[in-house]
Order: structure tokens, then C-alpha cells, then sequence
């Protein structure tokens, strides 16, 4: 096996590529700039936001199937074949939107997409990360995930255009090409599963004698899912997607609705996903210098601020506040998701833990989008929701700091478990 002495950039920095363009063209697009259509489509089609919304729903519905068996699909095929197979399903048919006669087929092909973008994008990222980096994770896993964010700054502003120039349909259309060109290709001749495919060790190296190696000590899936940890990390996952959710779909309807020109709403768009690019990164970098706990607290922090910021959005002030700092909150779902999930329960079954994880996730996006639409419909407004959400987020906070108490206790006894141990065998 080749060491990591080369002056040759470590072929871990291609999968981080190959992650940031999945996350760019296809994350950014089918989920990031869906907002951009809730509008448009609702009045062609004459049906509500909330039924627009609730292709969200069917998305991470399939999310949430596939995410329960994630860890076998994993073991049976290898992470390449599956990335190529989900990248030509998923643009072919995220492509027929562009000829779907009525909302009902929408959500049929939301479900497909969802199915194949659950087995394309941060499960599968966020495992070859876990697999080709010991060092720097937070930071490999920032500059993947920066892709949805950096994709955002140009493609809300070109779907905007797009839609005005040549209609929802065919930028649909355009946009599964889009797609097509860039996202296969990587998945066919990039993607590689584990350092030892290219004859490489992992970035940073073999853990040191007597460091704490994760992927001997780390739990089952099984065994993650007893401990009280799990569920409240869980619980966390749940409303942090569904905030995520709510900003990325609503966001924009809600600038509009303020009385602002909907151009100026898809540049306020583009703003809060290069706060999200921006975010990622720092963030990125923030976990691996300070640990989980404190970043994470910082990255929730932002996300209740930015939330009771936007309930004041009538002043054009705390609206671009508001909207600058919000990606270091969205960033959470991305960075803290992984490298929590990681510190929390080891390497052993990560990807089969980290499936476990993303359902509850994915169960907060099915809910957080028709939510919120649906507080729009009865109320006439977001702001409730915005409110709400802000008191939410509140409860991670200290939900998230209770869940490294009990680690850190546990951490302990071990520790002492484990010199006992050396003292009898003395």
C-alpha cells in the first residue's frame, strides 16, 4: 500500500470534488432551489402552496424507506455501483417534471427522485468521507456539502431567469441536463469506495498507538439505537431538517409576500445559500478545532437567531441579517449530521447508523415544509411559524449540550473500567 508522503494531492481531495459536485448540481437543485418553483407551478396548476409543498413529503418519504436499509444495500453492492446507478434514475426522473400533467404525477416523481437522491447524496458523501479521511473530516466534509451552497449563488438567480424566459416546464428540463452532463460522469469514472482501490491509506494515516480508534470501539446500529443518545440526536436531526425545509422551500414566498419584487427575493435567495457555502466551510473548520459540542451549539445558536430575525422581517435590516447568518445554522444538517453522528457512535456501523439517522431526519423534511405552508394557508403569514421554529431550536441547544453530558459520563466510565482492568491484571 502507497503511503502519504507524495507531494501528489491525496486522492481524497477527488472524492471531495465529486461530493461537491453532487451537492452543487444535484442537492442544490432538487432541494435547495425548489422554492423557486412553489409559486409558478401552484398558479399554472391552480392548487395550493401546501400541495405543492407535499412533493417535499413524498421526497423524503423514499428518503426515509431507503434510509432503513441503507446499511444492507451498502454491504451488498459497493458505494460506486450504487452512486451510478441512483445518478441516471434520478435525472431521468427529475426530467419529467417537465411533461407531468398534474400535481399527482409530481409526487410520484418525487418519490423517485427521493429514492435515488437518498442513495446519491450525503448518506453516500458523508460515508466516503468516513472512509477516506482520518484527518481533516470536518473540514472534507464542509467543502463537499459547500456545493449545494455555492451551487445556490448562481442557480436561484438562472432558475428565476430560466422560469421567467422560458417557463417552468422547460426549466425543468434544462435543469435534468444540467444534471446529466455533470453529475454522471463522476459517478461512473471518479468515485472510488476506499483508499485501498487506489492502493492509498486513508488522509492523516493510520490512527496513532493508543489513540481511541472509532472503527474498533465504535457500536452497531443495534446497539446505538439503546442508548438515549441516539434518540435525542435523532430528535434534534427531526427539527433541524424540517427548519432547513421551511427556509430553503418558503423563504422566498415569504420575501414576496413582505411586498418585495420576486428578482429582489431570488437574489435574497442566492444570499442565504452563499451563507450556507460561506457557513459550511467555516463551520467545517470550527468542528475540527473546537469539537462537536461547542460548534454544533454555535451552528443551532445562529439558526434560533436568524429565526427570530426573520419574525421581525418587516424591517429590511434584520432581513438581511437575518439572511446572511442563516447558512451557518442550515450548515448543521451537513457538517454536525456526519461528524456528530461520528464522534457520538464510531466508524463500526456507520453507514448503517447514519441511515438510522437520516430517516428521522428525512422524517423532519416531509413534515417542515407542508407545516409551514399550512400555517400560511390558515394564517396568512409565516411569521408564526418562524416563531415557533425559533423556540425549537432553542430546545436543541440544550438538548444537544445534555446528549455530550451523558457521552462525556460515559467516557468516563469507561476509562476508569478500563484501568481497573489494568490494575488487577497487575
Amino acid at each position: 500500500m502507497k503511503t502519504n508522503s507524495s507531494s501528489k494531492p491525496h486522492y481524497g481531495w477527488v472524492i471531495v470534488f465529486v461530493g461537491f459536485v453532487i451537492m452543487c448540481f444535484v442537492v442544490c437543485i432538487v432541494s435547495n432551489c425548489v422554492g423557486m418553483f412553489v409559486t409558478p407551478v401552484s398558479e399554472s396548476m391552480g392548487i395550493s402552496r401546501q400541495q405543492f409543498s407535499l412533493t417535499t413529503t413524498f421526497y423524503a418519504g423514499a428518503g426515509i424507506l431507503l434510509s432503513a436499509f441503507i446499511g444492507k444495500i451498502y454491504r451488498r453492492f459497493t458505494i460506486k455501483k450504487v452512486m451510478m446507478f441512483s445518478s441516471v434514475v434520478l435525472t431521468a426522473a427529475y426530467a419529467c417534471y417537465s411533461i407531468a400533467p398534474n400535481i399527482y404525477v409530481f409526487y410520484v416523481i418525487s418519490f423517485i427522485t427521493g429514492l435515488r437522491g437518498c442513495s446519491l447524496t450525503m448518506i453516500a458523501i458523508s460515508t466516503l468521507m468516513a472512509n477516506w479521511f482520518n484527518e481533516k473530516r470536518g473540514l472534507a466534509i464542509a467543502l463537499a456539502s459547500t456545493g449545494s451552497g455555492v451551487g445556490g449563488i448562481f442557480m436561484n438567480p438562472f432558475i428565476g431567469w430560466l422560469i421567467i424566459s422560458v417557463g417552468w416546464r422547460q426549466t425543468y428540463f434544462i435543469l435534468a441536463v444540467i444534471m446529466a452532463v455533470t453529475v454522471i460522469p463522476c459517478t461512473f469514472f471518479l468515485v472510488k469506495d476506499t483508499p485501498a482501490d487506489k492502493g492509498l491509506g486513508p488522509y492523516g494515516g493510520i490512527a496513532k498507538a493508543g489513540a481511541v480508534n472509532s472503527a474498533l470501539t465504535g457500536m452497531t446500529a443495534r446497539q446505538a439505537r439503546k442508548t438515549p443518545m441516539f434518540w435525542m440526536w435523532c430528535s434534534i436531526c427531526v427539527v433541524v431538517s424540517a427548519s432547513c425545509t421551511c427556509v430553503m422551500q418558503h423563504s422566498v414566498s415569504y420575501i414576496t409576500d413582505l411586498g418585495y419584487e420576486y428578482t429582489f427575493a431570488a437574489g435574497m435567495a442566492s444570499v442565504i445559500t452563499a451563507s450556507l457555502a460561506i457557513g459550511k466551510i467555516v463551520m467545517g473548520q470550527i468542528f475540527d478545532v473546537v469539537g462537536s459540542r461547542l460548534a454544533g451549539t454555535i451552528s443551532l445558536s445562529m439558526f434560533f437567531t436568524a429565526f427570530v430575525l426573520y419574525g421581525f422581517a418587516d424591517s429590511v435590516l434584520f432581513l438581511y441579517i437575518a439572511t446572511g447568518i442563516i447558512g451557518f445554522g442550515l450548515s448543521f444538517s451537513t457538517v454536525a449530521y456526519s461528524v456528530v453522528t461520528q464522534d457520538l457512535f464510531g466508524k463500526k456501523d456507520y453507514a448503517g447508523i447514519y441511515g438510522s439517522i437520516t430517516v428521522f431526519a428525512s422524517v423532519g423534511s416531509a413534515l417542515g415544509s407542508p407545516v409551514i405552508a399550512g400555517v400560511y394557508d390558515a394564517m396568512g403569514s409565516y411569521k408564526l411559524a418562524w416563531n415557533r421554529l425559533a423556540l425549537l431550536m432553542a430546545g436543541c441547544i440544550i438538548m444537544l449540550n445534555l446528549i455530550f453530558a451523558i457521552k462525556g459520563k460515559k467516557d468516563r466510565e469507561n476509562a476508569d473500567l478500563r484501568t481497573d482492568c489494568k490494575i488487577c491484571v497487575k
